[in-house]
C-alpha cells in the first residue's frame, strides 16, 4: 500500500499488519504486537526522515511464520541506530528495530526487516 507521508497513517499500517498476520494464522498477541511495533518504527522513520510526499509499505508472512516488512520512503538517506540519553524524547526507533528484528537493512530507498512469528 502507498499513503501520504502523514503520521496519522502509521495506525493504518499497524491494522494492515494485524490483518496479514491473522490471515497467516499468527494469533499470539505478543508476536502481533512486536511486529506492529516494528512497522510503527520503520513507517514513522520513513515519514519523519524521508523526503517524499508518500511512503510505500508492504508486509508479508509466509506459512512458516517468516514476516517481511518493507517500507520505501523514496529517500537516499539511511536509517541509523543512534545512541540516546535517558532524557531524549526520540531517536530510539531503529534501536528497537535492531533489537526485535531478526535482521534489517536498506536496499535502495527501501528499509526492510524480518521477524520470525513462529518457532520452527
Amino acid at each position: 500500500m502507498s499513503f501520504d507521508a502523514d503520521p496519522r497513517r502509521v495506525e493504518a499500517a499497524r491494522r494492515v499488519t494485524a490483518a496479514v498476520l491473522e490471515r497467516a494464522g499468527v494469533r499470539d498477541r505478543d508476536v502481533v504486537g512486536t511486529v506492529q511495533l516494528l512497522v510503527s518504527e520503520i513507517v514513522t522513520n520513513a515519514i519523519v526522515h524521508g523526503n517524499a510526499n508518500s511512503v510505500s509499505f508492504q508486509v508479508t508472512c509466509d506459512t512458516a511464520g517468516e514476516v517481511l516488512i518493507e517500507v520505501d520512503d523514496h529517500s537516499s538517506g539511511r536509517p541509523e541506530v543512534r545512541e540516546t540519553c535517558p532524557d531524549d524524547e526520540g531517536g530510539r526507533g531503529m534501536q528497537l528495530v535492531s533489537f526485535f528484528a531478526r535482521d534489517w537493512g536498506r536496499k535502495g530507498t527501501c528499509t526492510w526487516c524480518t521477524f520470525t512469528a513462529r518457532s520452527s
